[in-house]
């Protein structure tokens, strides 16, 4: 299984939603039959995740400094199953794009911390991480593990 997180420039909430369910599969065993990345619509290639991002996952176990932003193009959305997007908008440019409706997980409202102080950021990993928790659950319903292939 594939899955990508979608947000605006790939620096903030996308990458930080790439690490904690990174983690999250890897607590549930399932590191080795899902693959997950990070895009943005409109990112900047090559940039960093932003600092607080990072500082604010450092602090519950997740490392995302390595992580540079990439952007999303629509001729690799076939290549996805599964999208978990950052707002409706997201999700509204992804289907208009031609994914599937039923491939796009659009979880509750989580604030873009961009440019805001490190208290920002922990609200937004905090955040993050409910909905990636409610998020597993919805995957592994749908998708139980045996079903979760490379």
């Amino acid at each position: 299984m594939k899955i990508l997180f979608v947000c605006t420039g790939n620096t903030c909430r996308s990458p930080m939603a790439e690490g904690i369910f990174r983690k999250m599969l890897t607590e549930h065993g399932l590191e080795s039959r899902v693959l997950c990345q990070s895009a943005g619509l409109s990112a900047v290639e090559g940039q960093p995740a932003s600092e607080n991002a990072v500082l604010a996952c450092k602090e519950v176990g997740v490392d995302i400094a390595g992580h540079r932003a990439r952007r999303l193009t629509g001729e690799e959305i076939p290549r996805w199953d599964l999208f978990f997007t950052m707002s409706q908008t997201h999700g509204y440019i992804l289907r208009q794009a031609g994914a599937p409706m039923d491939a796009i997980y659009v979880p509750g409202f989580v604030e873009d911390p961009f440019g805001q102080d490190l208290d920002a950021y922990r609200r937004c990993r905090d955040t993050l991480t409910r909905e990636l928790l409610a998020f597993l659950e919805t995957l592994l319903e749908r998708f139980p593990p045996e079903a979760c292939h490379d």
